[in-house]
């Protein structure tokens, strides 16, 4: 199952290089836009395509006419009663509406939230900066076996492994010497596993965590799956956040996606001619 969702993903990161190819020059926000306002239209179409249109034009009319109701009989109280009442029934009826186009968004919305991660939610390490690598075993007895972290040449470990039996897991530091993709290699006992390391002050993709794990593989497929039988769970570098910056304000990547999106898909409902 873990090699189908990194399949997946890797098929997906391919068609968003393609999106983002053009905005590879420009501050990261200007990518991030452009995807948000596809995704906005594409959430558009599918509601126009899934979802019941005169259904949901019928109740809008309703509870547009009841809240009026309520205003102009604001001062009889069992007639305003009725009214929010009906006003009640008809969300509940738009809700139900609103059902089959969320379900069928679901899946596609998962895999645009995880290449957007990808591809905006870290920074590589620039020279001269210091990370720590976390690795997760499948065990804590295995902490007791000689652990050994090996590193390239653009790559400096500067301290011996920090064993925390109670989370089955040993930490390194490490420190990016030089620019580009690099590597370290956790050996336990005769058994190697590598980490890719992204240095240098560019723009790129960066996956923090390699694991074993189906979710973990669904939200960080980066690099390839760890086996799931092997003694290490997971290796993790802590990467710094990329800095999306909109008229001088930071803000996370979600933040201005779900914004830019939202936006997007009640400015183009009118020209597309979809209810939602």
């Amino acid at each position: 199952m873990t090699t189908a969702v990194y399949s997946i993903n890797q098929a997906m990161s391919m068609v968003f290089s393609v999106l983002l190819w053009p905005f590879r020059m420009l501050a990261p926000i200007w990518g991030l836009a452009f995807v948000s306002v596809l995704t906005g239209i594409f959430m558009v179409w599918v509601c126009g395509r899934v979802s019941n249109q005169q259904g949901i034009s019928r109740v809008r009319d309703r509870i547009r006419g009841n809240l009026l109701g309520v205003r102009l009989y604001q001062h009889d109280v069992p007639v305003v009663l009725r009214l929010q009442g009906k006003i009640l029934r008809d969300t509940l009826t738009y809700m139900n509406h609103s059902l089959v186009p969320m379900l069928v968004l679901l899946i596609p919305m998962l895999l645009i939230l995880v290449q957007l991660n990808y591809s905006f939610g870290f920074r590589p390490l620039l020279p001269g900066e210091a990370s720590l690598l976390k690795a997760t075993f499948s065990e804590p007895a295995i902490l007791e076996e000689e652990l050994r972290l090996e590193a390239s040449d653009g790559i400096e470990v500067e301290t011996p492994a920090v064993r925390i039996p109670s989370g089955s897991e040993a930490t390194w530091r490490i420190r990016v010497k030089e620019p580009g993709v690099h590597s370290v290699t956790l050996w336990v006992g005769d058994e190697s596993f590598k980490k890719r390391v992204q240095g240098g002050g560019g723009r790129s993709p960066v996956a923090p965590l390699r694991s074993a794990h189906l979710a973990d593989v669904l939200l960080y497929h980066g690099e390839e799956p760890l086996p799931a039988s092997v003694q290490v769970s997971s290796l993790e570098l802590a990467y710094p956040p990329l800095s999306i910056q909109l008229l001088g304000w930071e803000m996370h990547w979600l933040v201005f996606f779900l914004v830019a999106s939202i936006v997007a898909a009640f400015a183009f409902k009118g020209p597309m001619g979809v209810e939602l």
